[in-house]
Formats: structure tokens, sequence, C-alpha cells
């Protein structure tokens, strides 16, 4: 059975965690849809996904942002308002983890 959690909930974790308040920012390209938690001051414009590095993110004159980005959900993960809780969401560049799954779940 697959974990999951209410989008609001995540982003209160992912506030709690990094200690930032965050936006929900949901964007696509050609192959892809992903929501992101981003701090405010974040300017991204676009991403591809590299098989060696994962996401890559570009902000609005196409340099790469070095930054870590709060949450990453990858469209598979999110299914309207619930979150299905695996290893392709990361939080602050790392996988989710059994703590923070712990965390999460009631």
């Amino acid at each position: 059975m697959e974990e999951t959690v209410s989008l609001r909930e995540l982003k209160a974790y992912v506030e709690k965690k990094t200690s930032k308040k965050t936006i929900l920012k949901v964007m696509w390209n050609d192959q892809e849809k992903i929501t992101l938690l981003i701090t405010p001051n974040m300017k991204i414009n676009s991403f591809i996904l590299d098989e060696k590095e994962g996401y890559v993110f570009y902000d609005l004159e196409g340099k790469p942002i070095q930054l870590a980005i709060p949450c990453v959900l990858p469209e598979a993960a999110v299914h309207g308002a619930k979150v299905n809780l695996t290893k392709q969401i990361k939080i602050m560049d790392q996988a989710l983890s059994k703590g923070d799954m712990a965390a999460l779940l009631p």
C-alpha cells in the first residue's frame, strides 16, 4: 500500500525542516510536469531531466540554479491534493528518508 500525505501537510513539513516559507510552483516541459516547493525569492524559469544529474533547473537568464530546491515532486508522485511518499521526492536535494516519512505519517 502506498503511503500518502496531503500537499498542505508536506508543505508545512518542508517549511519546518528548512525554516523558510515556501510557495507552490507547477512547471512542465515536453516530457514531464513537476511540482516545486520553493522560497519566494527563487526565480526558476525552466528545467530538464538529466540522466546523470537528475533535475537541472535554470533561472530567467538561462543559468543553472546552484541553490538546493526545498522540495521537488515529480508528476508520478502527485495525485490531486495528495502526494505519494516515494523515494522520487526530494527535500533539499536528498531523497525522502525514513525519518521524514515517520514525521509525515500519523
